[in-house]
């Protein structure tokens, strides 16, 4: 006789734990008298909820001459994220086989009743109920790396020919995503875990019921073990595409820096060149400032010793140009004056110059100096 028990709770308000499961305290006793785990309520109500890891668990009774009373084995599962966790436990016995079924993925009970209408001997199949579940699971999965790997191929589509790209917003989308592969990554490697216990677990399930000691019924031909084989080898493969994607997402994170990288050497290079015309326009603009005192101060001292004295020394009159007897007191004069004015604006301009000097061949000589004087105090 075989006993199916299906528990849905992924449509319950609340929380995936306690809210989903507040079933009344007398079903509770009748599922765990019909064998339901206990250590698999315990993991259902645990306080960490959905993060809470239960290990795949495999068990053999034996009675009080030693021979097989039972054999069971119970584990956790997702499907795919946002969908619940799921649990199955199995028990057979010698006359009896018992599915408690937690969470069952609801596309692989449609494909399981679809099989069992077709063909009823198929609820007789070992492992069979665990075979249709993994195999959804492994669909599920397949659709999240889809979806994530159609992310991917937009965002290398947009950033290879995009000239104006948000750097910003651009870095955190593919990190999301980078942080997603790492998470799917890990997600594979349970599923395959899984997989691989299932095999197991048939492996010593017909090890056992094949001993002559044994007489219970069992299904020797049957191909459960190769599905299992086919998905393991099948998850392996998402595994390994899962890593490609997950360095061709980092090669775009790579990307980003270095056109980041190339734009602001193209901004500062423009920036340099700006800096540097404006420091050739400034140097243009003293260099015309320089040249205009030059010829102010070459005219000043004349016209200073002409306001001074009071004097004309050359006048145009009626007569034509008169020139004064006294006009060689205008150039006795305003030629050494002339010379001590370029002679002191000069000197200024050098003294000047020099302090600039020192104070920039000073600092490197101060710095070392007071790196000195600390190295003394600290020593």
């Amino acid at each position: 006789m075989k006993t199916l028990s299906f528990i849905d709770s992924t449509n319950a308000p609340g929380p995936w734990a306690l809210a989903n499961f507040a079933i009344r305290s007398t079903t509770l006793s009748i599922l765990q008298k019909a064998g339901l785990s206990s250590l698999l309520m315990s993991n259902i109500y645990s306080s960490e909820e959905f993060w809470a890891k239960m290990g795949n668990q495999r068990f053999l009774h034996r009675g009080d001459k030693g021979q097989l009373a039972s054999f069971g084995m119970c584990y956790r599962y997702l499907c795919g994220w946002d969908v619940g966790v799921s649990f199955t436990q199995f028990i057979r016995t010698r006359g009896e086989v018992t599915y408690f079924c937690i969470n069952y993925p609801s596309r692989a009970r449609e494909k399981l009743e679809a099989y069992l209408r077709q063909h009823p001997s198929y609820a007789y199949r070992e492992f069979f109920i665990d075979a249709v579940a993994a195999n959804d699971c492994f669909k599920g999965w397949q659709l999240v790396v889809g979806e994530r790997r159609e992310s991917l191929l937009y965002l290398e589509r947009k950033y290879a020919g995009d000239t104006n790209i948000d750097f910003n917003l651009a870095t955190r989308q593919l990190h999301d995503l980078s942080k997603d592969w790492y998470t799917l990554e890990q997600d594979i490697w349970a599923y395959n875990s899984q997989i691989r216990f299932l095999k197991e677990s048939l492996d010593i399930y017909l090890s056992k019921l094949s001993d002559p000691s044994v007489d219970w019924m069992v299904d020797k031909f049957s191909t459960t073990g190769e599905s299992f084989e086919v998905l393991q080898s099948q998850a392996e493969s998402l595994s390994r595409w899962i890593t490609v994607y997950r360095e061709r997402t980092a090669v775009q994170i790579n990307l980003l820096f270095n056109l980041a990288s190339q734009r602001e050497s193209h901004t500062s290079t423009e920036i340099a060149q700006s800096t540097a015309k404006v420091a050739e326009q400034t140097q243009r603009d003293s260099s015309s400032m320089i040249t205009i005192a030059a010829v102010t101060m070459a005219f000043l001292p004349g016209t200073f010793i002409c306001a001074i004295l009071s004097t004309t020394f050359f006048d145009f009159g009626v007569d034509g140009l008169s020139v004064s007897r006294q006009w060689w007191i205008l150039p006795a004069t305003t030629i050494p004056l002339m010379i001590v004015v370029f002679a002191v604006w000069l000197g200024w301009q050098h003294l000047r110059f020099a302090n600039v000097r020192d104070e920039h061949t000073g600092k490197p000589e101060k710095y070392a100096a007071a790196n000195s004087a600390t190295g003394e105090y600290n020593a």
